[in-house]
C-alpha cells in the first residue's frame, strides 16, 4: 500500500464508493426534472475543539420541492474544487448531482471546505485534514439542530476525492452521521497519479483563476492549472466542453491538507454506519486500472470490495461499485447518470425519505 506517499503531497485526488454486486447498468436518457428550493447558508466554525469559532463555512442548501425530506446529504468536494462540483452548471443539468438528488426527494448541502471558495481562508498551514473534518463536524451539528432552517433527522456525508477522505475521518472521529457515500477514493493512492497532479502545482497567487480568492501574502495556497485532463478524466468517456469548463472553474488548495491526509486511515475502522464506495474504473489516482500505480483493484465491484474491506469494520456494511468507462471525476463523465442512479438506490435502501405526511421536525 502506498498511502505513506500521501503525507508529502500538496493535493489529493479522489475517493469513491458503491455496493458489491450493484454493477451500473444503463445510462439514463437525462436528469430527472423538478425544481429545488436553494439558498446560501453560512455556518460558524473553528479549526478544532476548543478553538475560537472565528471561521465560516459557506454552503448551498437545496431542498426538494413539495413535501420535505428528513434526510440531508452534506456534499464535500475534493482538492482543487468547491461546492460547484456537485451542481455543475450548464449542460441541461446532466452533470448535477444536486439536481438528481433533490428531484429524488433528498435535501443537499454542498459546502466549500475551510480554505476554499466562499469559506474562510485562515493561514493555509493550519488547515490540516483534522481541521477540515472538524469544519464538516460543525456543519453536521448545525444541520441537526435546525440552524440551517429545518432540522434534519438523518445526515449523510457524500464526498469526492479528498472530500471522501475528510468524510471518512469525520465519521470515524465524531460518529455524528448516519452514513457515508464516498467517491473517487481508496486507501492506496498511486504515485504516478499523484505526480501527474503535483507536476502542475504552483502558488495560487500566480494563477489568475484563483488568485483573488486567497490571502495575497500566504504562500501556503496552491493551484494545479492544467492537471485535470490527464489526472481526473477517462477521456474517451468525457465531453471536451465539460473538461474545459471544469478547468476554467478550478479552486485553490491549502497546503496543510496535503501534508496530513493519512490521518483518515485508522479512522475508517471506527466507522459504524453504512458506507458506499464508488470509483471510476480508470481513476488514475486511486485505481490500478487508471495506470497511476495504485494497488486498489477496480476491475469490478467485487475486487474493489476485496481491496477496501480490510479498512472497515463489519458495522460499516461496506458496499462498493465500479463505474465503467469513467475516471476520477465521476460526476463529470458522460455516464455520470450511472453514479447518480447507484447513489439513489443506496439512499433508498438505507435512508428512505420521510413519510410524506410527516413534516421535518
Amino acid at each position: 500500500m502506498q498511502i505513506h506517499r500521501l503525507g508529502a503531497a500538496l493535493v489529493a485526488a479522489g475517493a469513491f464508493t458503491a455496493g458489491t454486486g450493484a454493477v451500473a447498468r444503463a445510462e439514463p436518457a437525462g436528469p430527472p426534472q423538478g425544481p429545488a428550493r436553494c439558498s446560501n447558508v453560512t455556518v460558524p466554525a473553528s479549526l478544532g475543539p476548543g478553538l475560537p469559532r472565528d471561521q465560516k463555512v459557506f454552503g448551498r442548501l437545496c431542498l426538494p420541492s413539495g413535501k420535505p425530506s428528513s434526510v440531508l446529504q452534506v456534499l464535500v468536494h475534493g482538492a482543487s474544487y468547491d461546492h460547484r462540483y456537485w451542481d455543475f452548471p450548464g449542460f441541461g443539468g446532466r452533470y448535477s448531482y444536486v439536481r438528481h438528488m433533490t428531484a429524488a426527494g433528498y435535501g443537499t448541502l454542498a459546502i466549500d471546505q475551510i480554505g476554499v471558495g466562499r469559506s474562510s481562508h485562515p493561514p493555509a498551514v493550519l488547515i490540516t485534514q483534522a481541521a477540515a473534518a472538524y469544519g464538516v463536524h460543525e456543519v453536521v451539528g448545525a444541520a441537526r439542530r435546525g440552524a440551517l432552517g429545518p432540522a434534519f433527522d438523518r445526515v449523510v456525508l457524500a464526498g469526492h476525492s479528498f472530500g471522501s477522505l475528510t468524510s471518512w475521518l469525520e465519521a470515524g472521529t465524531y460518529r455524528d452521521v448516519d452514513g457515508v457515500l464516498a467517491s473517487g477514493a481508496s486507501h492506496a493512492i498511486g504515485p504516478g497519479g499523484l505526480a501527474t497532479v503535483f507536476s502542475h502545482a504552483r502558488p495560487a497567487q500566480l494563477d489568475p483563476v484563483v488568485a483573488r480568492s486567497v490571502p495575497p501574502a500566504d504562500p501556503g495556497y496552491v493551484s494545479i492549472p492544467g492537471a485535470r485532463r490527464a489526472a481526473f478524466y477517462y477521456l474517451p468517456g468525457a465531453d471536451p466542453a465539460v473538461v474545459a469548463q471544469d478547468e476554467a472553474t478550478r479552486s485553490e488548495i491549502p497546503i496543510g491538507v496535503g501534508a496530513t491526509i493519512p490521518a483518515y486511515v485508522p479512522a475508517t475502522l471506527r466507522i459504524d454506519v453504512p458506507v458506499l464506495l464508488v470509483d471510476g474504473r480508470f481513476d488514475k489516482p486511486f485505481c490500478a486500472q487508471g495506470g497511476g500505480g495504485s494497488l486498489t483493484d477496480c476491475a469490478g465491484d467485487a475486487t474493489l470490495h476485496a481491496s477496501e474491506a480490510p479498512f472497515f469494520s463489519p458495522a460499516a456494511r461496506l458496499q462498493t461499485t465500479v463505474v465503467p468507462d469513467s475516471g476520477h471525476d465521476l460526476n463529470l463523465q458522460r455516464n455520470a447518470g450511472l453514479f447518480f442512479d447507484r447513489a439513489q438506490r443506496w439512499f433508498a435502501d438505507f435512508f428512505p425519505r420521510a413519510d410524506p405526511d410527516k413534516p421535518v421536525k
